[in-house]
């Protein structure tokens, strides 16, 4: 069990990864309302309700692991800080918006498949589109999250120094318009740290277990 607690909270970046993929491999990057008719988005949710509350509850899920490990990685970058630090604070502070994003954004997803025989289709299609468009909390939450760990990495070597620099150039693309790269390297940057960590954890079991 000790052993367990040990690996489990950075473990917990692997299974935030795998479920992106999952969600992507299921809803993709949603229903783009500027092309298709409210009755055509209708039927999509409807055709396939199963696979769209499925999605919503993998995103509640990912939203669950991402504050363990934001946890974790607050914890590794307070013990390298020291008690003045503050950036390991900012981290954590990133999780729980990406965390809290993701929650809305899950409910107003599994909303459009269990309403879409029961409201008017105008309706659906403007939840659709704020469901589309629902993705500040990316550049927000997961932005500010791999920034502050690179930065904090960077001046304290918590991290590998490669890995410190490639979060502080993630994060401040986060932070401009291409700020899209984090559907795409978000999952790949957790997981880097994750896998790293486990390695650590395993190795000498000093990374921290808890936050």
């Amino acid at each position: 069990m000790d052993k367990i607690s040990k690996w489990f909270p950075p473990f917990t970046g692997v299974l935030v990864a795998v479920l992106a993929v999952v969600i992507t491999l299921l809803i993709g990057q949603g229903q783009d309302a500027t092309d298709k008719t409210a009755q055509e988005i209708v039927n999509h949710y409807k055709d396939d309700q199963t696979k769209e509350i499925i999605a919503s509850i993998c995103i509640g899920l990912a939203a669950v692991l991402i504050l363990y490990f934001g946890g974790w990685l607050r914890r590794l970058l307070r013990d390298a800080e020291g008690p003045d630090g503050i950036l390991s604070t900012v981290v954590f502070g990133g999780a729980v918006v990406f965390s809290a994003g993701a929650a809305v954004g899950g409910s107003i997803h599994w909303a459009l498949a269990d309403l879409a025989d029961d409201l008017n289709p105008i309706a659906i299609q403007a939840i659709n589109g704020i469901d589309f468009d629902f993705f500040l909390f990316f550049p927000v939450g997961l932005g500010t999250m791999i920034l502050a760990t690179g930065i904090s990495a960077v001046r304290h070597g918590a991290l590998p120094r490669w890995l410190a620099w490639a979060s502080v150039v993630v994060g401040v693309l986060a932070l401009t318009p291409v700020f899209f790269i984090l559907f795409f390297i978000g999952p790949l940057w957790i997981v880097t740290v994750s896998i790293w960590g486990i390695r650590r954890t395993l190795a000498d079991g000093t990374v921290p277990a808890t936050a």
